[in-house]
């Protein structure tokens, strides 16, 4: 498990910009080209941003999160 945290860790900024690609494409093939529920495409900047927006909403639910960290932060209420 240790080893499985140092390599989402380390990779972590690079795992951001790739899932933004990811999220370019599926936005752009699946939303634009497909189902034409949206009007224009989105850049790859726009995505990096929409992906940034997402981290930043479910950021609350603690995801990721060392299991002893939730229970220190508890244990101030």
């Amino acid at each position: 498990m240790k080893l499985l945290r140092a390599v989402i860790t380390g990779g972590g900024i690079a795992a951001f910009f790739f899932f933004s690609w990811i999220l370019q494409l599926l936005w752009n093939s699946i939303l634009f080209e497909q189902l034409q529920l949206v009007p224009t495409q989105v850049t790859y900047w726009q995505s990096a941003g929409l992906w940034f927006f997402v981290i930043i909403l479910f950021a609350w639910t603690g995801i990721g999160v060392p299991s002893g960290f939730r229970k220190k932060w508890r244990t101030y209420d």
